[in-house]
């Protein structure tokens, strides 16, 4: 994929781009960026346009001007659609980008085709993200002049059991983020109306359930709750398929949209 980089009223984001023909935006997990879809996007680019985004404040983007919420990440992500001329796309999200795309979904209606929800980060229980607000995982790792807050990160990083080569590229991603990285965790665990949004879906979903994240009953239920919803259990998953088994994760937004 190449890059460059797009002008929207709150600064510059940067992006990875490949293809051509209908649009496809690759929205990525919290603490990352388009690095995540650099292998996955040259294989939906054979087929589509093919457009990665890094959030601001994440990889390459320019920091936010304040503390974003998902609403004000979606805004981003349509100002990005505008700045380049992009009528509609697909969406394809991980985790926290999910809900962000569930948000561009909701409030931006015709903009939006279809959804690839990678492990939606929804709970049956109304607080349960709320709960998490102040919980070590999401806790702000502080920079250290020796460099000692990159263990924390590799930490982090290696949770899920992938091989080192993926968790590095995860924990350097965490590490260009800064005071950024668990941000759009803290967006999240303030999304307390992201339930009323689902029945508003109104486009072809499919929500991916990663077997190593668990919260079945979860991504079930948003499923079900979606007037067009798919449910897809993917075995031996974690958060970082889309590193791990790039052609698996392609395949899989293929099969359902191509």
């Amino acid at each position: 994929m190449k890059r460059a980089y797009a002008e929207i009223p709150e600064g510059q984001i940067h992006y990875r781009y490949a293809g051509s023909g209908e649009a496809v935006i690759l929205l990525h997990m919290s603490g990352s960026s388009s690095d995540e879809y650099e292998k996955v996007g040259d294989i939906i680019a054979r087929y589509y346009q093919v457009y990665a985004i890094d959030f601001l404040g994440f990889g390459e983007s320019d920091n936010p001007p304040h503390f974003y919420s998902f609403a004000d990440h979606a805004r981003t992500i349509v100002s990005f659609m505008d700045s380049l001329g992009i009528k509609s796309a697909y969406l394809v999200g991980n985790l926290v980008g999910a809900n962000i795309a569930v948000h561009i979904a909701t409030s931006n209606l015709g903009r939006v085709k279809g959804l690839m929800l990678g492990q939606l980060c929804y709970h049956e229980e109304p607080e349960h993200f709320l709960k998490l607000r102040h919980a070590p995982i999401f806790s702000k790792v502080e920079i250290s002049d020796d460099g000692s807050h990159m263990k924390e990160y590799w930490m982090r990083s290696a949770k899920y059991g992938d091989s080192a080569e993926i968790s590095n590229d995860r924990a350097v991603c965490l590490h260009k983020a800064r005071d950024n990285g668990e941000a759009l965790h803290w967006a999240l665990c303030e999304d307390e109306n992201f339930e009323k949004l689902l029945p508003q879906i109104k486009v072809p979903t499919v929500c991916l359930n990663y077997s190593k994240n668990g919260n079945v009953a979860g991504i079930k239920k948003a499923a079900s709750i979606i007037q067009s919803g798919k449910y897809e259990y993917l075995e031996d998953a974690s958060p970082y398929i889309n590193r791990a088994n790039p052609e698996l994760f392609a395949s899989l937004f293929l099969e359902y949209f191509k």
